[in-house]
């Protein structure tokens, strides 16, 4: 039976994949990747190759959302592997690459791994459960100025919830997103929706390379996390809810 795996590289490099994951790269007769939905350090596809000796066919985004060849690679061959950074199944474009697969016979084996969805939480002292909806902020584009990230967060907070938000990553145009520049959109899609929806002294946290030796996590006004330079990317940010005693004592330890 042909099968494909959808393998999850965790959040740092080559050396964050799960050994079953490298199995089946390593069983795969064709590996595929794509780094579009997230980054990885610099080079950990070259040195997973060296590593496994295989090939390792790096995907763009409209290669892998019309997904013609991924399947169209069972032509000639058993197993296929796709990896991505992070968890393999977070984005939606993998979830249709999956029901694709399954419609057409072919058995699906997901590998996972570690994600932002759990890390950010986890390196902020935040409890899981206590997240509200997960919002992404991307570039403004002109004549194009959505204020919907602003509604998650302000819905999540008259809850009592923490808001995951994520940034845009554009890697064809060599553009990722900064915390900085997160929370100053946030604060434009304020003014522009009315202000005195935020607090300038709501305190939020910015997160930067979860995963790797040079993660780092600030937590702060609105204003003074959104002067910082956190470093390079990935970044994101979380808007804390109503906080634990427990949180508070964690996130104090990254206070500015």
């Amino acid at each position: 039976m042909k099968k494909l795996f959808l393998v999850g590289m965790g959040l740092s490099d080559e050396r964050s994949i799960p050994l079953s994951g490298l199995d089946r790269v390593e069983e795969a007769d064709v590996v595929f990747a794509e780094m579009f939905t997230s980054l990885l350090e610099e080079g950990s596809l070259d040195r997973l190759s060296q590593l496994t000796g295989k090939e390792v066919i790096l995907l763009g985004r409209r290669e892998l959302e019309e997904g013609e060849e991924v399947i169209a690679a069972f032509d000639e061959n058993e197993s296929v592997c796709l990896l991505t950074a992070g968890d393999p199944l977070a984005a939606t474009t993998h979830q249709e690459l999956r029901l694709d697969a399954m419609r057409r016979g072919i058995d699906v084996e997901i590998i996972n791994s570690g994600s932002i969805f759990t890390a950010a939480a986890a390196h902020a002292g935040l409890q899981h459960y206590k997240f509200g909806r997960t919002t992404t902020i991307g570039y403004p584009e002109p004549n194009f100025h959505p204020t919907s990230p602003l509604h998650v967060i302000l819905e999540n907070r008259k809850m009592g919830l923490h808001s995951l938000v994520l940034l845009d990553i554009r890697v064809h145009e060599g553009r990722f997103m900064t915390a900085a520049e997160a929370l100053s959109i946030i604060m434009d899609m304020d003014r522009k929706d009315g202000p005195g929806s935020i607090d300038p002294e709501m305190k939020v946290v910015a997160l930067a390379r979860l995963g790797r030796r040079d993660w780092r996590v600030a937590y702060g006004r609105i204003d003074e996390v959104g002067s910082l330079d956190m470093g390079p990317p990935p970044h994101c940010v979380i808007i804390p809810g109503d906080l634990h005693f427990l949180e508070e004592e964690v996130l104090e330890q990254f206070s500015l």
